[in-house]
């Protein structure tokens, strides 16, 4: 049933149309008015509701005036009772539910703070009456079709009396169906505008208010603080009770199963999970790899062990003890032992399974029921997370394989050969594996035949691939296909549950994170870090052992912040295990501290941490913070600490010009020589060359015997020495 929506007139509300439109599943809209203009000297509307188009079909996926819609992450809305005129008039008693549950009260406090109302600087007395104006300027909008200027800046806070701020409001009241004028106007303007058609009941009005209340949040809850936002959103989400936690473990637990029972249905996926068992028997996986643990026939689900909680022994389960190690070696050891023994239950009745298809068939009763069997043994095993995954990617694999090929042959029989796709879709599933099908459609004579054709050796390649992907799978195509979509239910359904697990528990980061504040890292980061073992905190809970999840999530968050803090922190990473080591000697410095009164030196924490002193000296080195070259040094902080850094790779300037004057002045002096006696003395003393050299080697250079050249030394050494030569020498000796 369809309805048209249509301008609001002067009479009273439409209920016509309103009861079509909700036996069109469509929530009724508020009428809007049209604010007509009026002479100058008459009341002039300050804003206008955007006009509607003259006809709108009720059957319309989006009602962008529904005063509801602003309740995002809100419950569902009931169900809408399906009342015409007639309906209405004959039997009274029968109401439209309402669109949304009602705002708790602690929702409605934390969008007045977000208005404007902090209820960390009003008392309760202020809230609530702040709270009571703003709800009252929107039920006195609804109830007679406008608003004033006037009126609004009178009922809001005067932090939210702005330019911009008023705009949005305007907008939001003329979206709910409230006309905003300057003044107050007259009879004639509200006829003209149509505004009589806008009146409400005192019950409507007072339902349209409290849903203006939450959509206060998302009109003017905006921020650039990224906390603040966060902490908005987070605010969203209610946290669990016990049995709400346990009711959502149950569905995660139940996703997983659903997923393990469907690829139980793929023999390739089977045979995997058969191989891992061989494996774990054979020593080359660990039973903690593969396995969780085991679903115990006749096990209750909703078991709460509120007395295993008081009378747990912490020392079976203490990893860190030799008695917690060996018990949970004991524990993984019996956990093998059983896991073996289903496994080989498995591989008997895959056995089963294959000798009923070789005998029967696929889908004979015979082989249904040996599948039967399988998946039941199969459902007692709690796999790990990651098994899961590998298992449902290697079934995601083979499905993108099969997708990949049906995708190319579709492109080639439609884009490339111009087959009707309708055609395509109703002929070519049935025939996929038939290789004689494209041969078919090429001779069936239409206008895509002679290219179908052409192409045909193409097709029938690709149509081999999924004759040997199905050969592969041992299934036919479609039943992969279908166990793939049953596979990614479950998996979102766990996903779905796993999201609510963590949205509920985002407050417990927070609290968790704010102890970490001032230890490198920013806040944000901290609540990131935090989120990822809540995350791990999700996949690893198990809500059989009686804890609560807040119990438990909060050593992986704590864990998860703490490793974050000693990888990321410092600029200089150091590792964990020196990271315990410096807060471990921080604690026996403060403790001596507060005891005698001084810091105590390497040897007094040395002999109270039982560790070498030249240990404990190591450990005071990497404990140092790291400073910035770039540091302001001084009041004016003109200059940084690196240019009081020395740097040792370049020569000083006060030696680089003496250098630069000693080898000019031996220069001159050796110019003042014969050429041969100049080059002897720089081949000799290595000057203006890498190295020195033998008189040996001076000798083949000159082709002369080594006595030749030691006396072409001598004579050349006997002039420098002349004392009109040596003073130019005599400052550069001093200075060095």
């Amino acid at each position: 049933m369809t309805a048209k929506k249509t301008r609001p007139s002067t009479a009273p509300a439409d209920d016509t149309v309103a009861a079509a439109k909700v036996e069109a599943g469509v929530p009724a809209k508020v009428a809007k008015p049209k604010a007509a203009s009026a002479p100058k000297e008459k009341a002039k509307p300050a804003a206008k509701p955007k006009a509607k188009a003259p006809e709108l079909d009720a059957d319309a996926d989006a009602d962008v005036f529904d005063v509801e819609d602003g309740l995002e992450g809100e419950a569902d809305a009931e169900e809408i009772v399906a009342v015409d005129k007639a309906a209405d008039e004959s039997d009274p008693k029968v109401k439209v539910k309402p669109l949304r549950m009602k705002v708790p009260k602690s929702k409605e406090r934390a969008l007045i703070r977000e208005f404007g109302l902090d209820v960390t600087t009003l008392t309760e007395e202020e809230v609530e009456k702040r709270r009571s104006e703003l709800k009252t300027l929107v039920k006195m909008g609804k109830t007679r079709g406008f608003l004033t200027q006037q009126e609004i800046n009178d009922h809001l806070p005067e932090k939210l009396i702005e330019a911009e701020v008023l705009e949005a409001i305007v907008k939001m009241l003329n979206d709910m169906g409230i006309a905003v004028y300057e003044q107050a106007p007259d009879a004639a303007t509200l006829l003209v505008a149509g505004g009589a058609g806008t009146a409400a009941s005192d019950e409507e009005a007072e339902e349209a208010a409290e849903a203006a209340l939450s959509t206060v949040d998302s009109e003017f809850g905006r921020t650039t603080d990224p906390v603040r936002m966060y902490m908005r959103e987070m605010g969203l989400f209610e946290l669990l009770t016990r049995e709400g936690e346990i009711e959502i473990a149950k569905r995660i637990e139940g996703g997983l199963q659903a997923m393990m029972l469907a690829i139980s249905a793929s023999p390739s996926i089977m045979a995997k999970i058969l191989g891992f068992g061989e494996k774990i028997g054979t020593g080359e996986m660990t039973i903690s790899e593969v396995v969780d643990g085991f679903v115990v026939a006749g096990e209750a689900d909703d078991y709460v062990a509120e007395e295993d909680v008081d009378s747990f022994d912490d020392t079976e389960d203490d990893d860190d003890g030799k008695g917690g190690s060996k018990a949970m070696t004991r524990r993984l050891e019996e956990m093998r032992v059983a896991a073996l023994e289903r496994f080989a239950a498995m591989r008997v009745s895959f056995d089963k399974l294959g000798r009923a298809f070789d005998k029967y068939g696929h889908g004979s009763a015979q082989h249904r029921a040996a599948q039967l069997t399988l998946s039941e043994q199969l459902m007692t095993v709690r796999f790990t997370v990651k098994t899961i995954d590998k298992l449902c990617s290697m079934l995601r694999s083979q499905v993108e394989d099969v997708r990949r090929c049906e995708r190319e042959i579709r492109r080639i029989a439609v884009d490339r050969c111009g087959m009707p796709q309708e055609h395509f879709i109703k002929h070519f599933p049935p025939n996929a594996l038939t290789l004689a099908w494209v041969e078919g459609e090429a001779a069936a004579g239409k206008a895509y035949s002679a290219a179908l054709g052409r192409n045909a050796p193409a097709v029938q390649e690709l149509q081999t691939k999924l004759i040997d992907l199905q050969t592969k799978a041992v299934i036919p195509l479609e039943e992969l296909k279908s166990i793939h979509k049953k596979m990614n239910e479950g998996e979102r359904s766990s996903r779905d549950a796993k999201k609510e697990m963590i949205e509920a528990n985002l407050r417990l980061v927070i609290s968790i994170a704010k102890k970490y504040t001032n230890r490198g890292m920013q806040f944000l980061d901290l609540i990131q870090e935090g989120n990822v073992g809540l995350m791990k905190a999700v996949e690893k809970f198990e809500y059989r052992r009686g804890f609560k999840f807040s119990t438990y999530a909060t050593w992986w968050i704590r864990q998860a912040i703490t490793r974050a803090i000693a990888d990321q922190a410092r600029t200089i990473r150091v590792p964990v295990h020196m990271i315990e080591s410096i807060n471990k000697m921080n604690r026996v410095s403060r403790a001596h501290l507060q005891e005698f009164g001084f810091e105590p030196d390497a040897a007094t924490i040395a002999l109270k941490l039982d560790l070498p002193e030249a240990k404990v000296r190591q450990i005071m080195k990497i404990a140092k913070e790291p400073i910035s070259m770039e540091s302001p040094v001084g009041d004016e902080g003109d200059t940084t600490l690196g240019d009081f850094i020395e740097d040792t790779a370049n020569v000083a300037p006060m030696e680089a010009a003496m250098q630069a004057g000693l080898r000019a002045v031996v220069s001159e002096l050796l110019d003042g020589l014969t050429a041969r006696e100049a080059k002897v003395m720089r081949m000799r003393f290595g000057i203006d060359m890498s190295s020195d050299h033998t008189l040996e080697e001076v000798g083949r250079q000159f082709d002369v015997t080594r006595e030749r050249i030691r006396q072409i030394e001598a004579k050349a050494l006997r002039k420098l020495k002349h004392p009109s030569r040596t003073d130019k020498l005599r400052t550069y000796i001093e200075a060095m």
